[in-house]
């Protein structure tokens, strides 16, 4: 009893551990790249030795973070081929999802991203861009590509998904957006919501590969990077 009570306690403070160092990664507090001890990862995560192990691991698994032994963990390194295959990946759920929504558009919910689009493009053009304002941008981002994703109604791809998500987050605080970017984007996305919304499949999921183009652009990754 009293060991089971100790292993259950242990993996509740490895997975509490794992939450905290996944936080700080997606805050930008520790950013891609970034070289760091286990000590200094007690020290800021506030966790013991053994549960931070653990979660190290936890976050290597996923490929959040990578160990090198006698050196260090460094946080998920910024590359031509990490940027294309976490953004690839991302673009063939969502052109899957955006020609499988266009079947059987939700106009009410098409319209509601729509307009939510619309507005922050009106702000980013009325005002100057802020740290909040590019938070909500970013915020909306995922809005979107997460409603493109859940239409798959599909667990595997949604565990892999929303760990690709983490990925990506963690990449762009390296890089955070420029006004001029975060237009274009949200541009892009009205782009796919009307193609989806007028129930063209092929628009649709070409409306998509045109985003991940022009995101792979702005991130400066070209065909012979990789």
């Amino acid at each position: 009893m009293i060991t089971n009570i100790s292993t259950r306690t242990n993996s509740l403070l490895s997975d509490q551990a794992f939450d905290a160092l996944r936080d700080t990664l997606l805050s930008g507090e520790i950013r891609s790249g970034q070289m760091v001890s286990i000590s200094e990862l007690c020290d800021k995560l506030g966790f013991a030795t053994a549960p931070v192990r653990d979660a190290i691991k936890k976050a290597a698994a996923v490929g959040l973070v990578t160990v090198y032994p006698q050196r260090g963990i460094v946080v998920l390194e910024l590359s031509p081929q990490e940027l294309y295959a976490n953004f690839h990946f991302r673009y063939l759920v969502d052109a899957e999802g955006a020609r499988l929504t266009a079947r059987q558009p939700d106009h009410r919910t098409l319209a509601a991203l729509k307009n939510a689009h619309l507005d922050l493009i009106e702000k980013l053009q009325n005002t100057t861009l802020t740290r909040q304002l590019q938070v909500e941008a970013m915020e909306l981002d995922w809005r979107l590509h997460h409603y493109l994703a859940n239409t798959l109604k599909n667990p595997i791809i949604a565990k892999n998904y929303s760990e690709n998500c983490d990925r990506i987050q963690v990449l762009q605080k390296y890089r955070p957006p420029l006004s001029t970017r975060i237009q274009l984007a949200m541009t892009e996305h009205i782009a796919i919501l009307d193609a989806i919304a007028s129930g063209d499949e092929t628009a649709s999921a070409t409306m998509v590969q045109h985003h991940f183009t022009q995101t792979l652009a702005w991130w400066g990754v070209m065909q012979e990077d990789l």
